[in-house]
């Protein structure tokens, strides 16, 4: 029994060992594709480009559409700071998806909101629209107040009510800079087959922001937001970037996503029955493009400029609840679109991004989890432990700090690198402190997230908060 046991074990080592080496392995080669790609993208624009587009009367407006539930402390600010944005001729559409507390109030007293009756066409179906409001300072600023049908009706609701060919989607809590439409903008005009964009989120912890404008990027205060930075870096921005240059892109952050507003209604808009829709939104994308023989060419591009920056958690709390979020959302797209698994028809998205998606991202926390039980496992009944735990060490901890040092070097090799050294010093010591004990929390969230979707069919986020942004100092 004790020779079956130890052969069970070794097995599972081998496995986990070589999964860990794959998942590192492949993460450090999209990072460094991700780095080519941005410098190719840089060599290949020019700053002359981004006048004429602010200038050009022929720049496709956009309506920017921002989805509000329960945002006071946030709302006011992110609107100052959208209002504000360089770029010809744009809209902003705030949807608040029935908010409980003084969201619609503070709208209607700081941008003197009046109710209109406003003509739309209707292409979804959702939560019963109670007042369509306009500003009296502002004439490209509406407001839509609807019953509450969480993210995804609030979403379909503002591209009902939106007017222009291109719908730009952030998040309530977002800070955006002044130049970020002309940087999303730029594919869809240099490139017809261009159908949607996503860029680059950065926390916006740290952000000093005075009304609307962002006055400094500090890095976050607190370790639970800078872990995040770094985590942001090497996922969110190098990793996404290495994606999107094999076409194998599966999430557009809801954070940040622009997309022309007829493919948006030709793959039926955002889905109300997933947990969260940026994710399956660009599952769908891809699939409209397979499935489709006249969109075979069309693309998904991605801007690797810091246009946008949102809120991370500050706290545990909020931090399990998001990730939970976040785990439960991946993991239901793609059960749902398990077609596309290992499947020619869809290309790289279907041959690469999908099996990375599901086997290092869907599965990883349960992967991970083993090798701690059999770490605590091997400690306890002291099998060649010295041996073993060193190479689950090497492969699971040490592979995983080692790309997130990558990920921090190359920011520092680019115009978004952080001036102050104090700033350097911190990410470099929250890339090497985060493997210790805050990246087994997160495993142990997307545990829990993997639960309640399965077991559980839950949908709904849970716990949430927001801050406040810094002033500056007087």
């Amino acid at each position: 029994m004790a020779i079956d046991m130890m052969i069970v074990l070794d097995i599972l080592i081998r496995i986990i060992l070589i999964y860990f080496i794959m998942m590192h392995g492949i993460y450090l080669l999209l990072i460094i594709l991700g780095s080519q790609e941005q410098k190719r993208y840089h060599q290949g624009i020019q700053f002359q480009e981004f006048i004429h587009i602010s200038q050009s009367p022929l720049t496709t407006p956009v309506s920017i559409v921002i989805c509000a539930y329960n945002e006071e402390k946030v709302i006011v600010n992110t609107l100052l700071n959208v209002l504000q944005l360089r770029y010809p001729e744009f809209e902003v559409v705030v949807v608040n998806d029935g908010s409980e507390d003084r969201t619609v109030q503070l709208l209607i007293d700081v941008f003197k909101l009046q109710p209109i009756d406003k003509v739309f066409k209707k292409h979804f179906e959702t939560k019963p629209v109670r007042a369509v409001y306009q500003s009296a300072d502002y004439p490209n600023l509406i407001v839509v107040d609807k019953e509450n049908g969480r993210r995804a009706d609030a979403n379909n609701a503002g591209a009902d009510h939106a007017r222009y060919p291109i719908i730009c989607q952030i998040d309530a809590d977002c800070v955006l800079e002044k130049d970020a439409l002309l940087y999303m903008i730029r594919p869809f005009l240099y490139n017809s087959k261009v159908i949607a964009a996503a860029a680059i989120i950065r926390p916006a912890n740290g952000l000093i922001v005075e009304k609307g404008q962002i006055i400094k990027r500090n890095l976050p205060d607190n370790w639970i937001p800078l872990f995040q930075a770094v985590e942001y870096l090497r996922s969110f921005q190098w990793a996404r970037l290495g994606l999107t240059r094999l076409k194998s892109m599966l999430c557009m952050s809801g954070a940040f996503t622009m997309i022309r507003k007829d493919i948006f209604i030709a793959v039926g808009g955002a889905k109300t029955m997933a947990v969260v829709d940026d994710f399956e939104l660009t599952v769908s994308l891809h699939r409209y493009i397979h499935e489709h023989e006249e969109a075979r060419d069309f693309e998904i591009a991605f801007i690797p400029d810091p246009g946008n920056y949102s809120q991370v958690p500050e706290t545990l709390k909020a931090f399990a609840s998001q990730r939970n979020f976040w785990q439960r959302a991946i993991l239901q797209s793609l059960l749902w679109n398990r077609v596309m698994a290992f499947n020619p028809r869809y290309g790289m998205a279907g041959m690469f991004g999908f099996p990375f998606y599901f086997i290092f991202e869907a599965l990883s926390a349960v992967v991970e989890a083993c090798a701690y039980v059999i770490a605590l496992v091997v400690l306890v009944l002291r099998i060649d432990s010295p041996t073993i735990l060193m190479l689950l060490f090497i492969f699971g901890v040490v592979l995983g700090t080692f790309v997130s040092i990558c990920a921090v070097l190359l920011q520092a090799t680019t115009r978004m690198r952080q001036e102050n050294t104090r700033d350097i010093v911190r990410l470099f010591l929250a890339a090497l402190a985060e493997h210790f004990g805050f990246h087994q929390f997160h495993v142990f969230c997307r545990l829990g997230g993997i639960y309640d979707l399965l077991i559980r069919r839950r949908l709904a986020y849970g716990y949430r908060e927001r801050s406040e942004y810094k002033s500056p100092t007087p």
